[in-house]
């Protein structure tokens, strides 16, 4: 798995059959508590977001479709990130 923080967001990037581990889900350690997993699904990227409501925990998408390649889930990935900040700004 790679993976690293930016803009207080975890991206962590797998490998095919790799398999997401309780500790990176809810290490603080690893880094910021708002994660990100992307990682090959058939032929396609898919992407989900790390959402805990009521002591649940949820792996939501961020789009409706998966997407071509890597950089496109990335993309999507971070475009997704800088929209909650913007939101969470806008409460301040």
């Amino acid at each position: 798995m790679r993976r690293f923080s930016l803009n207080g967001a975890l991206f962590m990037f797998m490998e095919r059959g790799e398999k997401l581990t309780d500790d990176a889900i809810w290490n603080d350690r690893w880094g910021p508590g708002s994660r990100y997993v992307l990682w090959p699904r058939g032929e396609y990227w898919d992407v989900r977001f790390k959402h805990v409501k009521n002591n649940k925990l949820e792996w939501l998408p961020v789009a409706d479709k998966p997407f071509a390649n890597e950089n496109e889930a990335w993309q999507a990935a971070y475009a997704d990130w800088e929209r909650k900040l913007k939101r969470l700004e806008s409460y301040k």
